[in-house]
C-alpha cells in the first residue's frame, strides 16, 4: 500500500512539473502573451504574482550584494522570503521565474494531496482517501495555481495539517506522550505560520478551535473518561492561538506579513478604543471588509456590490444570500459571461462549479452517512462556516473562487467518501455478475460432459 501511495506522488509530481514547464515555455515564446509573461507568471489569473516575484528577485539581489543580514533585514511576506530562497539556489540556472520556484510549488503541491490523503483516511477509508486526492490534484484551476509565486499554497498546507491534528484528537486512537508532545508541537508551529502566511483570515482558526472545543466535549461525555492528552495538546494550540496576533503583531516579525487586505482583522488597539457592543464590532467589520472588496479593480465579475449593511437587521436579513453566494457563486449566468480577462476563464469556472454543485450532493450523503463522526463534523462545520463568512464579505467572484480552495478540498474529502461508496458497490455488483457467469459456464459444461457420455 505504502508503495502504491508513492507511485501516485511521483505521478502528480511529474504532472505539476510538466505543467509548469508548459506554463514558462508558453510564456517564454509569447504564445499567449495577453495571459502568461516570459517568466511564467499569469498575468489573468496570478496578478499577485508580478510583485511577488518581482520582489523575491530584489531579496536576491540585496543577498548577493550585501549579505544575508541584508536579505533578512528585508520586509517582505514569509512566502516571498521563501521564494527568494529558491530563486537563489537555482535562480543562476533557470532565472527568476515559475521554472526556479518549481521546487518550493511541487514540495506545497504534494504535501497538500499528502494532508488530504490522511484526513480521508483518517476519517472515511483509504478509497475514499485516495478519490480526495486525485480530485484535488487535478483540480484544474487549483493545479494552474500552485505553479504561481502566491502564498495560497502555503496558507492552505498549513490550515489542511493543523485540521489533520485536531482530527487525530477526536478519533478514538488512544495518544502516546511522545504523539501528544509532537501534535502540540505541531499544531502550534502550524498556527503561527498560517497567521504569518495569512493573518487576514484568521477567523477560521479560532472558529475550528471552537469546533475542536465543543466537539472533544461532547466525546468526553460519550466515553465518560478525561482525554488528558488530547486536552493538553488542545490547551497548547489554544494559547498559541491567543498567543500569537498580540504577541507578533508588534515584534519584527510583522515585517514578514502581507500588506493589509480587505479581509485584515481589526488591530487590537482598534479593538480596544471602541465601546461598542461585540455584535456592532463584527458588523463595523464586515462593513469595512466589503468596502475593501470595492476597490478592486475588475468589477466584472461583482455580485451584490451595491448592498448595504448598515444595521443589524440588515445584516440578519442578508444571511441567506451569503450562503448563497459563499457555496454556489459564480453562478451559471456568468459562466458564458466575457469577463475581464476573456471567455476562457470563465468557461473554466462554470465548469468546475457545476462539478461543485454534484460533489455538495455527494458531500451530503456522506454527512448523513457518518452523522456520528466527530472527526467527519469538524470538518463539514469548518468548511461551511468560513465559506458562509466569504459569502458574507466578498463581493468579487474571483476573489472568492481563490479564497474558497481551501474550503473546497474540506468537501472533497468528505464527498469522496460517498464516491467510493458507490464506486465499492459497482466493483461488487460487477464481480458478483462475473461469479454467476463463472458458476453458469460450469453448469453447462458438465451438462455437456453428461450428454455426451449418455451418447
Amino acid at each position: 500500500m505504502r508503495s502504491n501511495l508513492v507511485r501516485w506522488l511521483v505521478l502528480a509530481g511529474v504532472i505539476h512539473i510538466t505543467l509548469t514547464l508548459a506554463i514558462f515555455l508558453a510564456g517564454h515564446f509569447e504564445l499567449l502573451p495577453q495571459t502568461i509573461d516570459t517568466n511564467g507568471t499569469g498575468l489573468s489569473f496570478a496578478v499577485d504574482a508580478l510583485s511577488y516575484r518581482s520582489l523575491a528577485s530584489r531579496m536576491v539581489a540585496h543577498w548577493q550584494t550585501n549579505g544575508f543580514a541584508d536579505w533578512l533585514a528585508v520586509k517582505a511576506p514569509l512566502h516571498c522570503r521563501l521564494y527568494s530562497i529558491t530563486f537563489a539556489l537555482f535562480g543562476w540556472l533557470l532565472g527568476h521565474n515559475i521554472l526556479a520556484a518549481e521546487p518550493l510549488n511541487l514540495f506545497y503541491y504534494l504535501a497538500i494531496l499528502s494532508c488530504v490523503y490522511l484526513l480521508g483516511r483518517e476519517i472515511f477509508s483509504p478509497q475514499a482517501a485516495l478519490i480526495a486526492a486525485i480530485i484535488t490534484g487535478l483540480w484544474p484551476s487549483l493545479l494552474l495555481h500552485s505553479t504561481q509565486l502566491v502564498r495560497d499554497p502555503l496558507s492552505i498546507l498549513c490550515l489542511l495539517a493543523l485540521l489533520l491534528v485536531l482530527t487525530l484528537l477526536l478519533s478514538r486512537r488512544q495518544l502516546s506522550w511522545r504523539a501528544t508532545a509532537i501534535a502540540a508541537v505541531s499544531g502550534a508551529v502550524f498556527v503561527t505560520l498560517f497567521w504569518v502566511a495569512r493573518g487576514n483570515m484568521w477567523n477560521v482558526i479560532v472558529i475550528t478551535v471552537i469546533f475542536t472545543i465543543a466537539l472533544l466535549c461532547l466525546r468526553t461525555i460519550r466515553e465518560r473518561r478525561f482525554l488528558g492528552r488530547q486536552l493538553l495538546v488542545l490547551a497548547a494550540i489554544s494559547i498559541t492561538m491567543l498567543f500569537v496576533p498580540a504577541r507578533l503583531e508588534s515584534t519584527t516579525l510583522y515585517g514578514i506579513r502581507p500588506p493589509v487586505t480587505p479581509l485584515a482583522i481589526p488591530t487590537d488597539t482598534q479593538q480596544r478604543t471602541s465601546n461598542e457592543s461585540i455584535f456592532m464590532q463584527i458588523g463595523r467589520q464586515i462593513v469595512a471588509r466589503r468596502s475593501g472588496f470595492r476597490s478592486y479593480f475588475s468589477r466584472a465579475s461583482d455580485i451584490d456590490s451595491d448592498v448595504r449593511l448598515t444595521t443589524f437587521g440588515d445584516l440578519l436579513r442578508f444571511f441567506p444570500r451569503a450562503l448563497e453566494i459563499g457555496f454556489l457563486a459564480p453562478f451559471p449566468r456568468m459562466w458564458v459571461e466575457r469577463g475581464s480577462f476573456g471567455l476562457a476563464g470563465r468557461l473554466l469556472s462554470g465548469a468546475e462549479m457545476l462539478a461543485m454543485y454534484l460533489l455538495y450532493a455527494a458531500a451530503a450523503l456522506s454527512v448523513w452517512r457518518h452523522r456520528r463522526s466527530l472527526e467527519m463534523w469538524l470538518l463539514f462545520l469548518t468548511a461551511a462556516a468560513a465559506i458562509f463568512a466569504l459569502g458574507l464579505v466578498v463581493v468579487n467572484a474571483g476573489a472568492l473562487y481563490r479564497l474558497r480552495y481551501a474550503f473546497w478540498i474540506m468537501l472533497i474529502v468528505v464527498a469522496a467518501d460517498t464516491l467510493a461508496h458507490f464506486t465499492v458497490l459497482r466493483t461488487r455488483s460487477t464481480n458478483s455478475r462475473m461469479s454467476s457467469s463463472v458458476v453458469s459456464n460450469e453448469h453447462m459444461n458438465r451438462h455437456s460432459e453428461v450428454s455426451s457420455f449418455h451418447t
